[in-house]
């Protein structure tokens, strides 16, 4: 079915209903933020630190400080939220002591000013992404004429926190309440010394970007035609956990356990995944430019319509495709999340591994297992 076609309350195995759906996905740009969350509470105090509007998107129900109460729930192994810089706003210097902050520029431009002094700069353009290791001093400033937009993932390990340290200098223009709804911190530190190549190793150019199927072709032999018709046209891994092995084992950088991010593209309408799962993690995707149609089911018996800046959360054991609703290539940013040692095995139909083993040979079956690829969502989901 359509989009905009009614559904049933209660959905299929494998399915959500439309309802269950919309529940899921947030639209730009009040993302259904509710007033208590304390980014809106002290919006005051987070305009003085982060220079703009400051939104949570996604959290744990745990979560606390600056993306506490998020209108979506993922696991708690990352955090996602958006900030907005209008033309000549820049950010106060801060740290995160315990989180890889993952910054994807949405819109516009950013300059990121780094290091102990913040005597060293990188711009990013739309849909690149620098990855702040923890502890590191850093500062964000709008480099253009217009408004800039960043999606920031800060990722952790088990018992950490999202805490945010800035300066001391700071701590006086801040009410103690503010400081501890956002997990403010503030000292004299000027955080981790970072060798500048190392810096420049964990930004990812969205023009220079390897999409998997030319990698697994290169590394696994397996053909790219296959893979692109398991996936979206081109899928720019950016970065996964240490020690992963599965379909984006070479993406250009590695970071903590439970968090995947990559840009996912499609060209035409027609070049989306089939309908497929994953087993234990969630799969987000926030709609960087045009417009997609977000579906569930074997047979897409759901769905929704979504545009630019959207983010809607698909959970683990759900089958679901995207498809581009415009005449012009778009891309999603997709984030997965899962526990601290995640599988992520990702599954599809029966009838979509026979066509495959039609197409390029019953061994295609059994390489694509290897990178945690199967095709028996009918025995898993007891359909």
């Amino acid at each position: 079915m359509t989009p905009s076609q009614p559904a049933a309350v209660t959905a299929r195995p494998g399915a959500l209903s439309q309802q269950q759906m919309l529940g899921q996905l947030i639209t730009f740009p009040a993302y259904r933020t509710p007033p208590e969350a304390p980014a809106r509470r002290f919006e005051a105090e987070v305009r003085r630190l982060w220079g703009g509007r400051l939104t949570p998107m996604m959290a744990s129900a745990d979560t606390s400080g600056r993306y506490a109460l998020a209108p979506l729930a993922c696991p708690a192994t990352a955090c996602t939220g958006a900030l907005e810089l209008a033309a000549g706003a820049h950010s106060e210097p801060w740290r995160n002591p315990d989180a890889i902050e993952c910054l994807v520029c949405v819109e516009g431009s950013v300059e990121v000013r780094y290091g102990p002094e913040l005597d060293r700069a990188i711009t990013l353009g739309r849909f690149d992404m620098l990855s702040l290791p923890e502890g590191v001093r850093h500062q964000l400033r709008n480099a253009g004429a217009g408004v800039a937009r960043v999606v920031s993932v800060l990722s952790i390990a088990p018992a950490a926190r999202y805490d945010a340290v800035f300066d001391q200098a700071l701590a006086a223009q801040v009410p103690a309440e503010a400081q501890s709804a956002l997990g403010l911190r503030f000292d004299a530190e000027r955080g981790a010394a970072i060798d500048t190549a190392v810096i420049e190793g964990r930004v990812t150019r969205f023009e220079k970007l390897v999409p998997y199927k030319k990698d697994l072709n290169r590394t696994g032999g397996l053909p790219a035609e296959a893979t692109e018709s398991l996936s979206a046209g081109n899928v720019y891994p950016l970065i996964v956990p240490e020690g992963h092995v599965g379909r984006s084992r070479t993406a250009p950088m590695y970071g903590n356990q439970g968090l995947y991010i990559s840009i996912a593209e499609c060209k035409t309408g027609d070049d989306g995944p089939p309908p497929h799962a994953h087993t234990d993690t969630q799969e987000s995707f926030f709609v960087l430019d045009g417009a997609f149609d977000m579906c569930t089911g074997f047979d897409n018996e759901s769905g929704v319509k979504t545009q630019a800046g959207d983010l809607i959360a698909m959970p683990s054991n759900v089958m679901r495709s995207f498809r581009n609703t415009t005449d012009q290539p778009a891309r999603l940013l997709v984030i997965i999340q899962g526990p601290d040692r995640m599988n992520d095995t990702v599954f599809f139909s029966r009838r979509v591994g026979e066509g495959l083993a039609r197409r390029f040979g019953e061994n295609a079956i059994a390489e694509y297992a290897k990178i945690k690829m199967t095709f028996d969502a009918e025995q898993r989901l007891g359909v």
